[in-house]
């Protein structure tokens, strides 16, 4: 099992379903996988993470744009 920190890399609301809905620079989360594949990137893990930013932060991102682009993945432990 792997944790990973997924965090903005550029404010802005690309990534974001509702484009008035704005994502900052620094903002995260983290979550565990059972493999230690980066989850950026993989349609398995893109609805999981953009419904982690919405608990989060009640900003709806589009699963479609969670990858390396938009966002950073660091794993943590």
């Amino acid at each position: 099992m792997a944790l990973w920190k997924i965090s903005v890399k550029n404010s802005g609301n690309v990534a974001c379903k509702n484009k008035r809905q704005r994502l900052e620079k620094g903002m995260f989360v983290e979550t565990s996988t059972v493999s230690t594949i980066i989850p950026l990137g993989q349609s398995s893990e893109a609805s999981r993470l953009a419904q982690l930013f919405m608990s989060k932060y009640g900003i709806e991102v589009d699963p479609k744009q969670m990858n390396r682009s938009n966002f950073d993945c660091a794993k943590i432990g």
